[in-house]
């Protein structure tokens, strides 16, 4: 008798925990929820609501119907259009950086001496400050006395490169700057992608005669494709988004110019630009909006392209 009273006793303190649990468990999730909402759905829904407005400044009681004028000046604007493929263009560091990673951590995971030295050593330019990293090498490629031109002066060019001024040479050294910074996070995933692969299928395919090459491009290839996808897709992007290096390398320049001939306006820059030091915000968002239209292409195209590739097996 006694037993079937604490039975629906102890039934009842249990669903008041487990009620506690989803109070408190609700709470803690609607921290990060309201912090999305209030620093980007927010933000994202004004700019959306700008794109269709003319106004002063950053004046909101300004706002007013613009019938598309802001559409009309972002796809008209020559720049943004040269930003776009300056910043198509940098995504190469990214890819350099791919695959340099991949070299990398094949010949790491060898077990040869000093491996776990080195993957720490390739990782540091990665957890650098961006900003840090782009004063660094502006010092390295500027003036004729930069350590590059000295370091191509030893390999028999007489003058260098004038890399801040000459605007054939002012992408490719962002594109170098990335291509640097970029190989610490690839090879990270790379290595742990690598210790996955079943050390068998190696033994099979060496019993049946298969190379080393034959091994990397029939085994180790196929097992390590979604890593590579991710990371292709995530340097993709990457590109697309670089700001803080093209803004460290241009300077203080407030009147919207990039280098030589707008050799280092990437999107973003551009956008910073037209938002920020025009105060043109309703294009800046019409040109945001542009941009994320462009990543969400190149990411289904990826994703499609993906599917032929990349094994999940």
């Amino acid at each position: 008798m006694e037993n079937s009273t604490l039975l629906p006793q102890r039934a009842t303190r249990a669903r008041k925990r487990i009620k506690k649990e989803e109070i408190y468990g609700t709470a803690f999730a609607l921290i990060p929820l309201a912090g999305f909402a209030l620093f980007s759905l927010a933000p994202l829904l004004i700019a959306f609501y700008t794109m269709f407005m003319g106004m002063e400044g950053y004046r909101f009681d300004t706002m007013h119907w613009n019938s598309f004028a802001n559409f009309k000046a972002a796809f008209t604007d020559k720049r943004f259009g040269l930003s776009l493929g300056i910043s198509a263009y940098v995504t190469l560091g990214h890819m350099i950086g791919l695959a340099v990673s991949l070299a990398t951590s094949v010949l790491l995971s060898q077990k040869l001496k000093g491996s776990k030295f080195f993957t720490v050593l390739f990782f540091i330019p990665y957890i650098c400050s961006s900003v840090a990293t782009a004063i660094m090498w502006r010092q390295m490629f500027n003036g004729g006395n930069g350590l590059i031109n000295e370091l191509l002066k030893l390999f028999g060019s007489k003058n260098g490169v004038d890399w801040m001024n000459d605007p054939k040479a002012y992408t490719p050294m962002l594109v170098i700057v990335i291509a640097w910074q970029a190989p610490g996070y690839g090879i990270v995933m790379f290595t742990a992608a690598l210790t996955g692969v079943n050390r068998a299928l190696y033994e099979a395919a060496r019993i049946d005669g298969a190379g080393r090459w034959k091994q990397f491009t029939a085994i180790t290839m196929p097992a390590i494709s979604p890593t590579t996808f991710y990371l292709l897709l995530a340097g993709v992007i990457n590109g697309l988004l670089t700001f803080d290096i093209a803004r460290i390398f241009t300077g203080d320049s407030w009147s919207g110019a990039a280098g030589p001939k707008d050799m280092g306006l990437t999107s973003v820059l551009y956008i910073y630009y037209q938002g920020v030091q025009f105060r043109n915000m309703p294009v800046a968002a019409v040109m945001s909006m542009v941009l994320f239209v462009i990543i969400m292409i190149v990411t289904v195209v990826n994703y499609k392209l993906g599917d032929k590739w990349v094994s999940y097996d």
